[in-house]
């Protein structure tokens, strides 16, 4: 498929996935599946650059935007384009494959060269072949393509330039970057709502450390597996793959954990279908070594979904112990048992909730769901991995920062506290509590935390750094004594994922 098809193909993408709710993941999937003339290459140029034209979302379209004035400024630009491809979208598109290496969004240009088999990392090249590629799917003049082509990179140099001269009156404390001019050119240079980074320097403290966590949201996220330490160890597993010409490194923080260099699919290996690896995040493996379980505990996943958490505690336990995955979400927490087979594990039952009685109520107040009253006080641990904004996975759903509001950050706060509140009520004195979210935002994490101590004397944080310690996790500057963790891609590379490990009173 010819540069020109490629751009329209992703523009059309983008276009869809901006304008639905559901899911990116699974609306590409079924694009890519109602048009399979579409081949294997093509459909990774697609997808790849689509999700990194959402990572970098408020910079291309900036960049696009004001190029586009400048081709209507001089009447270039006709009022409608041709194959009926929303403009707008193109013109992102567009502004991703020129600038997206110097946005951070990852290396458009080893796509580009893989699609147009030449050196593509030269800029001039670049620009004259997705200004000719962006003309022709526009239906404006080669020429005139070229020309928006070169404004984008001129407007991107500029909205750099302009960045950066906030940073540096930050830096000499001209400006603490509260005011909107300067907190705005931040928001659209580093793709972050303003609203977002502010909440960040009011945690920190730090305009810096809200920069480099947003800046760190805009590279693709790594492939991140974690051995099946019941069937291989990570060492045998990296050999595995070494022979297949994977090239794959140890994690530094899970001591399961391997980051793959380059994603490739590995769902159709043997080490896969044999049950040596599972996909998971190396953040999300931490989870299972901060419960630190014990054979022969019964331990509830409270929030399993498709039991990743689960398959990883099973296998602490080294397959002695009980564990009960509950959830509300069937299409998820159906794939559990399929997957514990293939891992060799046993222990687990899954269990189905209803969604209105796995949260406090008024007129049930910290009562468990029916099919779980029996495990009143009954539990060694429980493990709550609370539904949430996902502002810790926005490199895998970008949807997810243009979308989220402060109104619903409030709301995932008040639902958290909740759900905390009901699935405490599992643990048996002293039992562990762990309070997990793939967030962020501090009102998810540790507001959640204080809130639940405050109404509930009876638990209290415990330190995590034993807990890891015992299973050779490695956690760069956690402090001896803290209770609870958050995982930063601009500091440990991972997703962004908090943890708190309490303890209930004998």
């Amino acid at each position: 498929m010819r540069l020109p098809s490629l751009l329209g193909h992703t523009a059309q993408l983008l276009r869809l996935l901006w304008n639905s709710p559901r899911p990116s993941d699974q609306l590409a999937s079924e694009y890519f599946r109602a048009k399979k003339y579409v081949g294997a290459q093509d459909r990774r140029f697609i997808s790849q650059t689509v999700f990194a034209t959402l990572r970098g979302h408020s910079a291309f379209m900036f960049c696009a935007e004001q190029a586009l004035q400048d081709l209507a400024a001089i009447h270039f630009l006709k009022p409608a384009p041709l194959n009926n491809t929303p403009l707008q979208e193109l013109a992102s598109v567009a502004a991703c494959c020129l600038v997206g290496n110097a946005v951070g969004v990852g290396n458009v240009s080893e796509t580009l060269e893989e699609l147009l088999g030449s050196d593509s990392t030269d800029m001039d090249e670049r620009v004259l072949a997705i200004g000719a590629s962006f003309a022709t799917q526009a239906g404006i003049e080669r020429e005139h393509g070229v020309l928006f082509a070169r404004a984008v990179c001129e407007h991107w140099d500029l909205l750099e330039e302009e960045s950066n001269l906030v940073l540096e009156r930050m830096a000499d404390g001209a400006t603490d970057g509260t005011d909107s001019t300067g907190l705005d050119v931040l928001a659209i240079r580093f793709a972050m709502p303003a609203w977002i980074l502010a909440t960040w320097h009011e945690e920190h403290q730090d305009w810096f450390s809200a920069i480099e966590l947003a800046a760190s949201m805009l590279a693709p996220a790594p492939l991140s597996l974690r051995v099946n330490t019941l069937a291989a160890t990570r060492e045998t597993v990296l050999g595995i793959l070494k022979e297949q010409n994977i090239r794959a490194h140890a994690g530094r923080l899970s001591p399961d954990c391997i980051i793959v260099d380059k994603r490739v699919n590995l769902t159709q290996t043997p080490i896969y279908r044999d049950g040596l690896i599972e996909i998971q995040d190396e953040a999300s493996q931490l989870a299972a070594f901060a419960l630190a379980p014990e054979q022969g505990w019964r331990i509830l996943d409270a929030c399993a979904g498709a039991g990743g958490k689960s398959l990883h505690i099973a296998t602490l336990q080294r397959n002695n112990g009980e564990i009960i995955a509950a959830d509300i979400e069937y299409q998820r927490l159906k794939e559990l048992p399929f997957r514990a087979r293939r891992a060799g594990i046993r222990g687990i039952t899954t269990l189905m909730i209803d969604a209105e009685k796995n949260a406090k109520t008024p007129t049930n107040p910290n009562k468990l769901p029916k099919k779980l009253a029996h495990l009143e006080a009954a539990c060694d641990a429980v493990l709550v991995d609370a539904p949430c904004s996902g502002m810790g996975i926005v490199r895998r759903a970008p949807m997810t920062k243009w979308r989220f509001t402060s109104e619903t950050l409030a709301k995932h706060a008040q639902k958290q506290c909740a759900i905390l509140t009901t699935f405490a009520s599992a643990v048996k004195r002293g039992g562990v509590l762990i309070y997990a979210t793939c967030s962020v935002m501090p009102h998810e994490n540790q507001h959640v935390v204080a809130a639940f101590l405050a109404e509930h004397p009876e638990f209290a944080l415990e330190a995590l750094a034993p807990a890891f310690a015992e299973r050779h996790a490695t956690i760069p500057s956690l402090a001896p004594e803290a209770g609870f963790l958050t995982l930063l891609p601009s500091v440990h590379g991972s997703d962004g994922f908090f943890l708190a490990r309490l303890r209930r009173e004998e």
